[in-house]
């Protein structure tokens, strides 16, 4: 039998075709690339509350894709986000201390899909302190010698505060330690004005001493100076070092301690930078009166100041050597002391004032040591 003639017609009309629909782009479409690398990585934990999800992908086509997000703390994850152009989404509000599941479903403009594996992350564990981000909602009362543990989350979570409410007066110490990251510390009276700081570089532990009065309120403010670490806690601990100071407060005029005993010794602290400690005697007669300063931690300096408040007389040794003034004093006239530091301060550490007639002092042959010292 002879082959048909209509065969070669055939396979040309075939090939006109093929050729006609390849020159008008019907190819063959291509897969878009199954989404990989995420961020945080899979199976990562001390995450924070509020992160951003990231993943590489794309199309070998010329061709737009599409991202859908699958995101939820059960596994297989339910849909959250659908059609995402960008490979990534911001992420908020999530619990502490719990596991996440995500995965990633890319499709191109032909509806063709790629599924990404399903990864996970876990959250820290939680900031029961939160929200705590200015002075009307600070955590507390803090507890004294109590640890507190916490965290700086991000840059939103700039701030953490707390208060707490001194029971007796004395000097406290709040120290701010166990820092993953460049933290500085900071104290407010009930006024929320600043009165003391700690803002070391680095991660290094920061530290204020100062000296409080019962039953006012004191602010605690953690602040962040360099980027957070949202994946390790600070630690934060307020507590007495000594309350036996009862001449404070005594920063001004109106408030200086006395009268001084004449014949007493008085044991006092610098407790902040800021700190001055301001004492009045009354002569009972009138006479050179020896006011010596001793046992100096720091650099301290010694003024004496009369009923008006005029500097009559200063001294300012350098260092810690002992300062001492000698003055000639009318009988029944108010006289003012002030002790303040020049260069450094130690809330630890005291410092010794005494105030007496010199005539007393060699008639009497008394020393330091043996003079009446008086602690409240």
């Amino acid at each position: 039998m002879r082959p048909s003639k209509k065969l070669p017609l055939l396979v040309a009309s075939i090939f006109l075709v093929g050729g006609l629909l390849l020159s008008l782009g019907c190819t063959s479409n291509n897969l878009p690339l199954i989404p990989s690398d995420p961020h945080p990585s899979d199976g990562a934990s001390g995450q924070p509350r509020s992160l951003t999800l990231r993943w590489s992908g794309g199309d070998p086509d010329p061709e737009l894709c599409y991202y859908d997000l699958y995101f939820g703390n059960t596994n297989p994850p339910p849909l959250k986000e659908v059609n995402l152009l960008e490979r990534h989404c911001e992420i908020v509000d999530l619990d502490t201390n719990t596991t996440y599941y995500w995965m990633i479903m890319a499709q191109d403009e032909q509806g063709d899909t790629a599924a990404g594996p399903i990864w996970s992350f876990s959250t820290a564990r939680g900031d029961s302190y939160e929200p705590n981000d200015c002075f009307n909602s600070a955590y507390g009362p803090l507890v004294f010698g109590a640890v507190y543990e916490s965290w700086i989350w991000d840059w939103e979570d700039y701030y953490d505060f707390y208060y707490f409410i001194p029971d007796t007066s004395g000097i406290v110490k709040i120290d701010l330690y166990n820092l993953p990251a460049d933290y500085n510390l900071f104290l407010f009276n009930e006024r929320q004005e600043g009165i003391g700081y700690s803002m070391r570089y680095g991660n290094i532990p920061e530290s204020i001493s100062y000296h409080v009065i019962e039953s006012d309120i004191y602010y605690v403010g953690v602040f962040q100076y360099g980027p957070a670490d949202s994946t390790d806690s600070y630690l934060l601990k307020v507590d007495y070092i000594q309350g036996r100071d009862s001449y404070e407060p005594n920063d001004s005029f109106d408030e200086a301690y006395g009268p001084l005993d004449l014949d007493m010794t008085y044991q006092s602290w610098i407790s902040t930078p800021y700190d001055v400690d301001i004492y009045y005697f009354v002569p009972p007669i009138e006479g050179r009166i020896v006011i010596d300063l001793y046992t100096l931690p720091a650099n301290y300096d010694l003024a004496l100041h009369d009923s008006s408040y005029n500097r009559i007389a200063l001294s300012e040794n350098e260092g810690t050597e002992s300062e001492q003034i000698e003055f000639d004093v009318s009988a029944s006239e108010t006289y003012y002391v002030a002790v303040y530091s020049y260069e450094g301060y130690d809330a630890f550490d005291s410092y010794y004032l005494a105030v007496h007639y010199s005539e007393a002092l060699q008639s009497w042959g008394l020393m330091f040591g043996e003079k009446k010292l008086r602690i409240d």
